[in-house]
């Protein structure tokens, strides 16, 4: 599924090990002894961020600041979720995004609503609700949410509510009040020409910023922190920031451009700004008649049907991944998130099949949530299974040492991923009994070039990545898939990475109902957005 992440393009150390983010720094024929220099560039440091504190609004607006709500929206270029893995490294637009978020500071509340519009059509709404150590996941298609008790706050170090400020100076200036021995200045830059100082500070214990802050007005005109990327490891969201808004008395950017590895992947416009708002506790709370629909988040694989498994409870409930215990090896179907959430799914399959080996894993398409993890079959001595424009992909995530995708392990230039090219009618897996696997080709679809499907025709159940989603619009990928559906009469059950179970008959019901939001366009998320 395309999701809205953060985007990134300088390669840098990892967030932690104190890492600094490279920089072209300032230099002298007559530097001065290295611990003088290092007092010299935090009181320099310091200064810079006392003079961008005084053209956001001074100290005083900002540390009065206990509440904050406004709404990013713009276009959205996406390599790692795009509809080519060719087009990794040169993205092209994939469609529109909407970002509500709610921040109650004092109160440590939060909310976030995503609303995607995708060329696609995978129209989705969802919102991320936290409060009092609940969390809610909202779902606006299916009208439900998820409630998760003693969960992580979004406040905590690298939580949402850094990734979700991470833009906007007012709130990066007021940490770096909060944190201010950590600040140093670190060299210099051009921001569309005009002279900047860069300083770099701690977030919080898990997260360091830069900031270029331009000599001549002292504003925060370019981001980068430290952020994931499947395909570069380590990498620092970039973010040029430009025009001025003033809210209650505070300087806020009026736009923001964000980058991957040098390519523009988000191009948002900031609006809605409103500084300590009166917030209620139904601010922080599910919509009114959405239904809880609450999933064990504990990871755990169970028999789905004979020779079928599914492994449940992965990101909080959001993904499973399916396996297959053959005569005398095992299948995999989906390699999701990264290298520690993968490993665990192989753990479950340990623990249900002893050492029998996992020969292959089968890998629906390129995007990052499903085959980030691939490092962790490689290293088990399974063949990837996929179409063969995924290749470079898949090996560049096998290979990755970013945390998030693989670990602490470091630098993994040694991997060497065992890949078999499915070609576009389908493949059979047969085992030593002379049973039989399919895996099923989707062409041309609206998501990606080519979506695997794998299935079992013994037991009747097909195990689905993207095929079909219960949380997003129905679009013409999921009316492809439905026609396979109907004219493969030996199907009874279908697996997908982001739904549990659905019967036959319950999935074609829905078909039925849904196919008129085909071709629609901004679909009606069923509740209000601030």
């Amino acid at each position: 599924m395309r999701t809205w992440g953060i985007q990134a393009a300088i390669i840098v150390c990892a967030v932690g090990t104190g890492g600094l983010l490279p920089v072209e720094a300032q230099t002298s024929e007559n530097a001065p002894a290295p611990r003088a220099e290092m007092v010299d560039r935090f009181y320099r440091g310091r200064a810079v961020i006392n003079e961008a504190v005084q053209a956001a609004g001074g100290a005083q607006a900002l540390r009065s600041m206990t509440a904050l709500s406004f709404v990013v929206a713009g276009d959205v270029s996406n390599d790692v979720q795009g509809y080519e893995a060719a087009r990794i490294g040169n993205p092209t637009r994939d469609g529109s995004q909407r970002v509500a978020n709610r921040f109650d500071l004092a109160g440590q509340r939060f909310y976030q609503r995503v609303e995607q519009d995708f060329e696609s059509g995978y129209d989705s709404a969802f919102s991320t609700i936290w409060r009092d150590g609940t969390q809610y996941a909202v779902r606006y298609v299916p009208r439900d949410y998820a409630e998760t008790t003693n969960a992580p706050s979004p406040f905590s170090a690298g939580g949402a509510v850094m990734v979700a400020s991470r833009w906007l100076p007012p709130v990066i200036l007021q940490r770096a009040l909060q944190n201010f021995r950590s600040a140093a200045l670190v060299g210099a830059s051009a921001i569309g020409g005009a002279a900047a100082d860069v300083v770099e500070f701690s977030f919080d214990e898990a997260t360091r910023f830069r900031i270029h802050v331009t000599r001549a007005d002292h504003k925060v005109r370019r981001v980068e922190v430290l952020a994931p990327d499947p395909v570069s490891a380590d990498d620092a969201s970039v973010a040029d920031l430009s025009g001025d808004q003033t809210v209650g008395g505070i300087v806020f950017p009026a736009r923001i451009v964000a980058s991957r590895r040098g390519a523009t992947t988000l191009n948002l416009a900031l609006g809605d700004v409103a500084v300590n708002p009166a917030y209620t506790d139904a601010d922080f709370a599910p919509p009114a008649g959405f239904s809880a629909q609450n999933e064990s988040a504990q990871v755990r694989a169970g028999q789905i049907a004979g020779r079928v498994y599914e492994v449940s409870g992965l990101a909080g409930g959001a993904y499973q991944v399916p396996f297959v215990v053959m005569d005398d090896f095992v299948v995999a179907y989906e390699a999701p998130l990264g290298l520690p959430a993968t490993r665990q799914v192989i753990a479950e399959i340990r623990r249900v099949v002893g050492d029998k080996p996992i020969r292959y894993v089968v890998v629906s398409h390129f995007h990052s949530d499903h085959a980030g993890g691939v490092g962790a079959y490689v290293e088990a001595g399974a063949t990837v299974l996929s179409s063969a424009e995924n290749q470079s992909a898949l090996q560049a995530y096998a290979s990755s040492n970013r945390p998030q995708f693989q670990g602490q392990e470091g630098p993994r230039s040694d991997v060497r991923m065992q890949f078999q090219a499915v070609p576009a009618g389908g493949y059979d897996i047969i085992d030593g009994a002379g049973s039989r696997l399919r895996v099923v080709d989707f062409p041309r679809n609206s998501h990606v070039e080519h979506m695997l499907g794998l299935y079992d025709p013994d037991t009747g159940v097909f195990m689905g990545a993207d095929h079909y989603i219960k949380a997003v619009a129905w679009n013409p990928t999921f009316e492809t898939f439905a026609r396979w559906v109907r004219r493969t009469d030996g199907v009874q059950t279908i697996l997908g990475v982001h739904n549990r179970p659905v019967s036959r008959a319950d999935f074609m019901a829905e078909a039925q109902r849904r196919r008129p939001e085909v071709g629609r366009r901004r679909f009606d998320w069923g509740a209000a957005t601030p």
